[in-house]
Formats: structure tokens, C-alpha cells, sequence
């Protein structure tokens, strides 16, 4: 899946400090990136999503989503944040590290579900939550997170 996750959608000094500021961020890169077409449109869709339900996971990670109409292309972002962000959790852990999915609504199939499944189960790994946490070269961690989310 080539063009799904790019060294230039993987950020590792952001320092957002809040949900808001943080989804804010995701959507104005992919319109900078030409993911799609309207920052603001896909903004009110990832805050459409996080209304219905929280995508914080577990360990500091959260994978916020959208399937949007606004979205040109199925993307992946990593963000690593310096500062917390209040976002609920299932074990009420402080967030730091989020990978954003960004699917077209026309988008045939279940590739969101499949890739956040794919990717809740990487991260009950410790050996890939460590990997991702500690890895500052953004080529090697594209090929880690590529390799282990579509095989």
C-alpha cells in the first residue's frame, strides 16, 4: 500500500495541548499534503467521530479517525506529542501517541475497521509500542508501522 503512510505524515515534536488543537493539526496537514479537500470539513468529522465515542486506547495511544468525504485518499499519520492531552482512555492514560486514519467515505470495503483493528492489535504488543515510542528516524518508523499494519 504504497502512499498510505509517507515519511512526510509521520510527526514526533508536536506539542498540542488539547484534543481540539491536536485534530486541527491532522486535518490542516492533509489538506496541506492534498490528502483532502477542505481542512475544515474533515476537522468536523474527526470531532463528529470522537462525539460518538473516544478513540483513546490504552498506554498514551489513541487512533483518531474519520471516514470522510472530504478525504481524497486512505492516509496514515503518527504524531508523537510532548504535552498531554486530556482524552479519554480505557485505562485513563495521558496521551502521547497517535496514529490518525483518514479514509474516503466512498471507500469501498471495511479498510478503516480492518486498519484500526490491524492497529489496536499492534499496540498490545509492547515491542511495537516501544518501538514507536522510541524510534526518532522517520523512514525506519514508516517501513515498522507499513510492515506491521498491512501484513
Amino acid at each position: 500500500m504504497t502512499g498510505l503512510i509517507e515519511d512526510n505524515y509521520i510527526f514526533l515534536n508536536e506539542d498540542y495541548k488539547s484534543k481540539k488543537e491536536l485534530l486541527s493539526f491532522i486535518a490542516a496537514k492533509a489538506e496541506e499534503l492534498n490528502i483532502c479537500d477542505t481542512k475544515e470539513g474533515l476537522l468536523e468529522d474527526l470531532l463528529a467521530r470522537e462525539a460518538e465515542f473516544s478513540t483513546g486506547l490504552q498506554d498514551g495511544f489513541a487512533i483518531p479517525h474519520a471516514r470522510s468525504s472530504h478525504v481524497k485518499k486512505v492516509s496514515v499519520f503518527f504524531i508523537r506529542n510532548k504535552s498531554v492531552l486530556d482524552w479519554e482512555t480505557l485505562d485513563d492514560s495521558e496521551v502521547h501517541y497517535l496514529f490518525a486514519l483518514l479514509v474516503p467515505k466512498e471507500n469501498e470495503g471495511n479498510i478503516h475497521l480492518q486498519m484500526i483493528s490491524k492497529l489496536a492489535t499492534c499496540l498490545l504488543e509492547d515491542d511495537f509500542k516501544d518501538k514507536i515510542k522510541s524510534t526518532s528516524d522517520k523512514s525506519e518508523l514508516k517501513d515498522y508501522i507499513l510492515k506491521n499494519i498491512t501484513d
